[in-house]
């Protein structure tokens, strides 16, 4: 299993990289055109794993990655699981269940323009079919839309376990794009900001909590690439790594942006700025594909 990224697989994250921050800067997060979502899948983002384009997930991981620094739509997560494993190409929304029973209310995030949506139901992935017409409005996430199924229809699940698996494992990258991004606005506001005349990174408690940024976001990232290449092997114990990266993502999300308000002071707490956007979207994905303790335990004491 090679563990460092290879050259291709670095020009396709560059490549991402320049596309994303001309054309989606996270400050222009909310209101964006829904063009953009086609062009992404026009570029075949949407459907790396899919035999059409045959590339493994660890490449796929990283270009999600960038695109969870940007805020990218959300529906680009479920879209990807289904064109790989329910052969549903074009837009697929993102579906939460309520609870574990197949008919308990379902909320719909960034449906607009889609017929399917995917989720977990007990850990499985599966589909369920959109009315049209559906009244979505305002939810946690400013760039997302939410609508609510209730009652749900019932699911069509993946039979390959795998699917779940990769809906976490995207979700886990998006989250780390989250702590990336609520990172670097932390390190470059502290660079800006002065007090008493001098910038305010110069100060050891500021540069504490970007340090403290730093960490989180490289070992969520270590460990989101191996899980993607455990994935890639079919390893048995894929499971427990893409279990593990998604917690270590989620976490490393949540306190960056927390951080991130922290260092920006007052402004951070204000509307009209950006931190708040990383902070509401890590809470989102939070809820997809929660990792609870019990299951990392579990394999530990098993093994």
């Amino acid at each position: 299993m090679d563990l460092a990224p290879s050259e291709d697989q670095i020009a396709l994250c560059d490549a991402a990289t320049k596309w994303l921050g001309q054309n989606m800067p996270l400050d222009g997060a909310r209101g964006r055109n829904p063009a953009l979502f086609d062009e992404m899948m026009a570029m075949g983002w949407i459907g790396m794993t899919t035999p059409d384009i045959g590339l493994d997930h660890a490449s796929e991981a990283l270009v999600f990655i960038e695109m969870g620094r940007c805020l990218a739509p959300l529906a680009a997560l479920p879209s990807a699981v289904a064109a790989r494993w329910f052969d549903a190409p074009g837009k697929t929304a993102l579906a939460i269940p309520d609870g574990d029973a197949v008919d308990d209310a379902v909320r719909i995030f960034d449906g607009e323009g889609a017929t399917l949506a995917l989720g977990l139901w007990n850990g499985n992935a599966g589909s369920i079919a959109l009315p049209g017409g559906l009244p979505a409005g305002a939810c946690l996430d400013p760039s997302s839309t939410l609508a609510v199924l209730n009652p749900s229809p019932a699911p069509m699940v993946a039979s390959d376990g795998r699917a779940g698996l990769h809906l976490a494992l995207l979700a886990a990258a998006y989250a780390l794009g989250c702590a990336e991004a609520a990172r670097d606005m932390a390190a470059d506001y502290a660079k800006l900001r002065e007090q008493f005349g001098r910038p305010i990174g110069a100060y050891q408690a500021i540069k504490h909590i970007c340090a403290d940024g730093v960490v989180r976001a490289a070992v969520a990232r270590s460990q989101i690439f191996y899980a993607a290449c455990a994935l890639d092997a079919d390893s048995a114990d894929a499971a427990y790594h893409v279990a593990a990266a998604k917690r270590l993502a989620d976490s490393a999300a949540l306190a960056n942006a927390r951080d991130n308000i922290q260092v920006h002071g007052g402004i951070g707490m204000t509307d009209e700025a950006s931190p708040h956007l990383v902070l509401k979207r890590a809470h989102l994905l939070a809820f997809v594909a929660p990792v609870a303790t019990r299951v990392l335990l579990d394999a530990v004491l098993e093994s």
